[in-house]
Order: C-alpha cells, then sequence, then structure tokens
C-alpha cells in the first residue's frame, strides 16, 4: 500500500458548550483502501464526517487533505473531496447522462468526455445512463451517486451508510463497485456504515469510535483474527458421553449440547487435544468445525466491554 496519506486527523476535539463530543481523534488514510468508521449511534461518526467536509467547526486539532488544511485552506482541501451522504437526490426527469453533465459544468475544472465515459464505465451505468433516473433502482441511484462524486477525480471519497435501503443484490454490488473505485482508481474511501458484515467485506481498515474517542485501528483481517479462542463444534454419534469426557478432562471448558455435535470455545491448540481425546474413548468424530470470530461480534465484545 502506497503511505502517502490522503486524509488525516491530528488530535481533532470538538466541544459544543460545556460537552466534549470528539475527544482526540488521531488517524491516517491512504490510497486505494477502503477506511470503515465504526461506531454505535451518538458514537462520533456523523461529526467527525461533517468536520472532515467542513460542515462543523473544528475546535482543537487539525484535518489534512491531500496535505492541506481544512481550517485554513478549505477550498483547495476539500477540493480533492467526493462524497456521498446516504442517498444522493438527482433529477429524476433527466436522465444518468444529463445529470452529470450538469454537475460536470459546475466542477471548477473542465470534466472531458474522456472522464464521463470513463467512470460511466467504471460504475458500470454504460448501458441506462441514457434512461431517466425516475426509472433507476435504487442501487442504479447510488452508483450514479458514485459517478457524480468521482468526476472531478478526488483524492478521498467520503460515503456515509452508502448501502442504506438497499436490498441484498444492491448492497453487494455498491460493495463490489466501491471496492473496484478504490483499487483501480487509487482512491482513499472512507465509508462509515451501521452493516457490519458489509463493512467486514468491504473495507481494508477499520477504526472503532466510542463515546468520542477512537478506540482502535486495524486491519480487518486482525481485528476479527486477534481473538485466540474459536466457536468450535465436534460431530459425535454418542453426544452425552463426548460431552461427559470432555468435562471430566477439560474442566474449565464449558460444554454445550446439540442434537449430533458438542460445541465449546477453545484455542486453537485445544482442539486436537480435545479430539484426541475423545477418539480415545471410543467416540467416534464425523466433523470438527471452527467459525471465525465476525467483526459484529468483535464491535460487540470491545464497545461492550467485555
Amino acid at each position: 500500500m502506497n503511505k502517502q496519506t490522503v486524509v488525516e486527523l491530528i488530535n481533532v476535539k470538538k466541544r459544543i458548550g460545556k460537552s466534549e463530543i470528539i475527544k482526540g481523534i488521531s488517524l491516517k488514510v491512504y490510497p486505494g483502501e477502503v477506511f470503515g468508521f465504526l461506531g454505535s449511534n451518538g458514537a462520533g461518526k456523523t461529526t467527525t464526517i461533517r468536520m472532515m467536509v467542513g460542515l462543523m467547526d473544528i475546535t482543537e486539532g487539525e484535518i489534512l487533505i491531500n496535505d492541506l488544511s481544512i481550517k485554513s485552506n478549505f477550498e483547495k482541501a476539500i477540493a480533492h473531496v467526493g462524497g456521498i451522504i446516504e442517498n444522493p437526490e438527482m433529477y429524476k426527469f433527466m436522465s444518468g447522462y444529463d445529470n452529470l453533465v450538469h454537475y460536470a459544468r459546475m466542477a471548477p475544472t473542465r470534466i472531458s468526455q474522456e472522464r464521463m465515459n470513463e467512470i460511466v464505465n467504471l460504475v458500470g451505468l454504460e448501458k441506462s445512463i441514457m434512461k431517466k433516473v425516475g426509472s433507476y433502482s435504487l442501487g442504479m441511484r447510488q452508483r450514479l451517486g458514485l459517478a457524480q462524486a468521482l468526476l472531478h477525480s478526488p483524492k478521498l471519497l467520503i460515503l456515509d451508510e452508502p448501502t442504506n435501503g438497499l436490498d441484498p443484490a444492491g448492497i453487494r454490488e455498491i460493495r463490489n463497485y466501491i471496492r473496484r473505485i478504490a483499487h483501480e482508481e487509487n482512491i482513499a474511501v472512507f465509508v462509515s456504515s451501521h452493516l457490519l458484515s458489509e463493512m467486514q467485506l468491504m473495507c481494508d481498515r477499520i477504526g472503532i469510535i466510542q463515546h468520542g474517542k477512537l478506540i482502535s485501528v486495524e486491519t480487518v483481517g486482525d481485528f476479527v483474527g486477534s481473538s485466540v479462542k474459536e466457536n468450535t463444534s465436534f460431530y459425535v454419534k454418542e453426544v452425552k458421553k463426548a460431552a461427559e469426557i470432555i468435562k471430566s478432562n477439560f474442566e474449565k471448558l464449558d460444554v454445550k449440547k446439540g442434537q449430533d455435535f458438542v460445541s465449546l470455545t477453545v484455542e486453537k491448540d485445544q482442539i486436537a487435544d480435545i479430539n484426541e481425546v475423545l477418539v480415545k474413548n471410543n467416540i467416534k468424530v464425523y466433523g470438527i468445525t471452527s467459525t471465525q470470530t465476525t467483526l459484529e461480534e468483535k464491535f460487540l465484545e470491545i464497545t461492550e466491554g467485555k
């Protein structure tokens, strides 16, 4: 990954009255990555995004976009930003193409026809770009919104709940396009969402904010794989006997019984030991499955203080 920084938050704070809403956030986002910003309602996600795009003043600290300060050099800094906040609004009586042309006229620099065609192809709207937006599905409107946000070749794309209201097929579609945009355009994508299962599939790194504090920033792989224990099921014929054998040999383990399996949370090294004990006691083991910790489970584990 290119380590040139596209956006950097340096000890950013926000106070409203006597309340400190954002408490010293520092993070960096790089070109070509999708950075997920996670937090419960009221954690400070939207406030942080508003400060990043200049819709809310920064009380203390600094936000740099492409090395330009949002506070002291706003117009030049914000010129490097594209964004969608929930559902993009378009002129429904106009075609998708005419909507893009209308937006291109407002851009500070000329947008070529080649760039228009390139972006339309990138978001997969080449077959429907001449149709009226009123006939578009919500997923198609989201893709048109992505095209609009990308026309002026921003360094940073900010997406707040980009899959809000979409059906499963639309969610997968937008997720794939977001990853494609980040990697093919080498854009830094900063995305906030409540759909944690989607964030796990979409993002390269994630940051978790709680009560205005950034409490963790890790790659998705490191984050969900940081647990030393796995949820493991042993599929056996004699469930009751197998549970008793495990309890007698591994007293600290909490064994749960299913119809044809016993399940428990164990360290990875213990799986082979448990299997060996079962086999030695003439218990036939037909299968062993281990479930990886999900981003949702890990997020709740951290934010609920477990």
